[in-house]
């Protein structure tokens, strides 16, 4: 009963009522409270407050919290390692990533590891660096790929692929058959620009102010796809990451420009696990696959090359 007891628990968590976890887990709303007060029982401390809007957390709930994923985490690997024994090729694999990575890497990865392992179930979050490093950490994903370094003593990182950051234009605008401008030159130029508190913004700005370039920002973004197409319809230029724009540039929608004295930034997209995780065969086949696709300078081409007819 205290395996029912957490994932009861921890389900009223994720869902924010108790009444939206009843539903989710098929139990009656009176049952799904008995479990949680019989849990804080057990625990000797109050674990949920409710509050004007919705449940809170006690200090004690948080620990609880936490360990109970972790417990529900660890009897699902469990129960995984063991159909792998008995079914080799099947079983799950969740992975986590940056909406960069989501958007642009991983789609190609995933359609080689569907070939070669059609029997695992695939599940994927998006986020940032920061939330995907505490997916890994929870035990709620297998795996984590990110676009910055992250250092963490319950996490492994492998270096898969460095992603260089390009100032892009469209081909039929007015700058772009400049091909290289200064840094006083861009910072006259109408620039979209990601929202200013993203990571990968504050990246670019850092550089930035490094050079002396005060961008002048006319538009402002939350996604990758809004940002091409502003610079597509010639309404600014935007440093983006490569990753990004690849087919752009292949197609000839953007035009890379250089700029300067200024150094050619990278990020580097790494896969994360937690030191302690068992790697089922569906982690160790698609880390495997990772090295051999990312860190081959070939991997440009990988998306282009498998999306093409036979």
């Amino acid at each position: 009963m205290l395996y029912q007891y957490f994932e009861t628990f921890c389900r009223v968590v994720d869902e924010g009522s108790f009444t939206s976890a009843a539903e989710s887990l098929g139990l009656s709303q009176p049952t799904v409270t008995k479990h949680v007060h019989a849990l804080e029982k057990r625990m000797g401390a109050t674990l949920l407050h409710r509050g004007q809007r919705r449940l809170e957390l006690t200090p004690a709930g948080e620990i609880v919290y936490n360990y109970a994923r972790r417990i529900l985490r660890a009897v699902h690997d469990c129960q995984s390692a063991i159909q792998a024994l008995s079914e080799p090729g099947h079983g799950e694999l969740s992975i986590g990533a940056v909406f960069t990575i989501a958007l642009f890497t991983l789609p190609p990865v995933l359609e080689v590891y569907r070939q070669e392992r059609p029997q695992v179930t695939l599940r994927v979050r998006t986020g940032t660096n920061q939330h995907i490093l505490s997916l890994v950490l929870h035990h709620e994903v297998d795996v984590g790929l990110t676009t910055v370094p992250l250092s963490h003593p319950q996490i492994s990182t492998i270096p898969l692929f460095n992603d260089r950051v390009l100032l892009v234009a469209s081909p039929n605008s007015q700058w772009a058959s400049k091909k290289a401008v200064t840094p006083g030159e861009l910072s006259q130029l109408p620039m979209i620009s990601y929202q200013r508190h993203s990571q990968f913004q504050s990246f670019v700005q850092a550089n930035f102010e490094g050079a002396g370039i005060t961008p002048r920002v006319v538009m402002e973004f939350d996604s990758h796809e809004a940002v091409k197409t502003m610079v597509q319809l010639g309404l600014g230029v935007a440093m983006v990451p490569e990753s990004a724009v690849r087919d752009d540039l292949a197609s000839g929608r953007l035009v890379e420009l250089t700029i300067k004295d200024f150094p050619s930034l990278a990020r580097t997209t790494s896969l994360i696990t937690r030191q302690d995780r068992h790697e089922t065969p569906a982690i160790a086949s698609f880390r495997a696959l990772l090295i051999r696709l990312l860190q081959e300078p070939r991997f440009r081409n990988v998306r282009i090359r498998l999306t093409e007819p036979d």
